[in-house]
């Protein structure tokens, strides 16, 4: 069973943990559905924007095929910021990681979803700060980098411990859903 996203900490950010580090359902990222994303962060007018940003880029990745994979989600929307620096959230930062995918599909990629491996693109287009992983190249550079990914992500810039988010890419109609969801709030 997913256990609802955890309320902020002391520190106005989702916990890096609940309570007990050593139980993997207990550890960031913890798993979400669009939906549920929505229903959380969706608390503003600026919120609900990135957030429909960020769901018509997974519209693009479902049309252009990537469907094997999930999304870790991160970044000041994941936190209270608005409290504790009296400002919106200018972006959701966001990694996809997928697998299963040829060198030719791949290249075929960049022309039918620019955005997915274009960070300017993703950012003006989409207010993400996008990257990639492709878990399948290789089994030392897909640790490496989850190591890298991990660690940058379960911080703030003060060094404070956090959490983040992870959403399956394969989510049926729960996209649509979330968007639905994001109209009931406006």
């Amino acid at each position: 069973m997913i256990q609802p996203i955890p309320a902020f900490d002391h520190n106005a950010v989702l916990p890096p943990h609940l309570g007990n580090p050593t139980l993997p359902s207990h550890i960031s990222p913890y798993p979400c559905t669009t939906v549920e994303l929505c229903r959380r962060f969706g608390t503003s007018e600026e919120r609900r924007e990135i957030l429909r940003k960020y769901l018509d880029f997974r519209a693009g990745l479902h049309g252009a095929g990537i469907l094997r994979g999930f999304q870790w989600l991160d970044g000041s929307f994941l936190e209270d910021v608005e409290s504790r620096e009296g400002r919106s959230p200018r972006d959701l930062d966001l990694l996809t990681i997928y697998w299963g995918y040829d060198l030719e599909f791949l290249l075929s990629l960049k022309a039918k979803f620019p955005a997915f491996s274009d960070h300017g693109l993703a950012k003006a287009k989409y207010s993400l700060d996008h990257y990639e992983l492709d878990a399948g190249f290789s089994p030392g550079l897909t640790v490496d980098m989850a190591r890298y990914w991990a660690l940058l992500f379960s911080h703030t810039r003060n060094a404070v411990w956090k959490g983040m988010l992870k959403i399956d890419l394969d989510t049926g109609d729960s996209d649509s859903l979330a968007l639905a969801e994001l109209g009931r709030k406006a």
